[in-house]
């Protein structure tokens, strides 16, 4: 069951969806989460600690930008992975009008609690 919505700064909020551990993978979990962004919203700098990430996008478009690579945009049905460790340099909302969301999914050891850092 998805969990409450929480507000990030910077116009941006995001939902827990599930966190499920890995019969095939010990001492794994897959976590799952929804990013929303308003218009121009944006995160912070982060990382993901020790996940393997993937995302797909839902709606409107993402600037998205790992270890001060240029950054792309990326629009509904496309989708990213980020390895353990990147350095998440950009993720905003490419445009000022419309709102964007995606889904977040980690792969992670199942004692990992934050998936921004």
């Amino acid at each position: 069951m998805p969990g409450p919505i929480t507000q990030l700064p910077n116009g941006g909020s995001l939902q827990a969806l599930y966190a499920h551990p890995l019969p095939n993978a010990p001492g794994m979990k897959l976590v799952a989460v929804k990013v929303m962004y308003e218009p121009g919203g944006w995160t912070e700098r982060h990382r993901h600690g020790n996940a393997f990430v993937t995302a797909v996008l839902l709606e409107g478009a993402v600037e998205s930008g790992l270890n001060d690579q240029p950054p792309q945009t990326y629009k509904a049905g496309e989708s990213w992975t980020e390895n353990p460790g990147d350095i998440h340099s950009i993720s905003r909302n490419a445009s000022k009008t419309e709102p964007a969301s995606f889904i977040a999914s980690f792969v992670c050891p199942v004692d990992q609690e934050e998936y921004v850092m």
